[in-house]
């Protein structure tokens, strides 16, 4: 039994991560959808504010969501806070300029990662790989 928990596991590791990627500005999705795909990371939905990544999030089931914070029409706020109401165990990480201590302080509390635009890619994929 043991070595069919290994195999299992093993086997997860080596099949890509599935990615949905919300943010409000279109090039930014773009780019981060290109780059992901390129380094062999399945992006499954692409939104643009809090509520398609409610949305998406419901209908996909990825992996990881990748969520810009302040957008119009749902912030990230409200998206994580939807999303964790649906699935308490779901990857969440948080892309955002906004470096003020009150944001930072809600991320804390939230328990997810933050990646501070402007970013380096290689950052973010590690993030999802773990």
């Amino acid at each position: 039994m043991e070595n069919i928990k290994a195999l299992v596991y093993v086997l997860c590791l080596d099949m890509p991560k599935s990615v949905i990627v919300i943010d409000d500005d279109e090039d930014t999705v773009r780019l981060f959808s290109e780059f992901l795909e390129e380094n062999d990371i399945k992006v499954i939905g692409n939104g643009f504010d809090g509520i398609t990544a409610v949305k998406l999030f419901k209908e996909t089931k990825p992996d990881v969501v990748l969520i810009d914070l302040n957008m119009p029409n749902g912030s990230g706020f409200y998206a994580i806070k939807k999303i964790h109401e649906m699935n308490p165990k779901a990857r969440i990480i948080a892309v955002t300029a906004d470096g003020s201590f009150s944001t930072e302080e809600k991320i804390e509390k939230l328990d997810i990662p933050l990646i501070q635009k402007p970013f380096k890619m290689d950052q973010v994929i590690s993030m999802i790989q773990n």
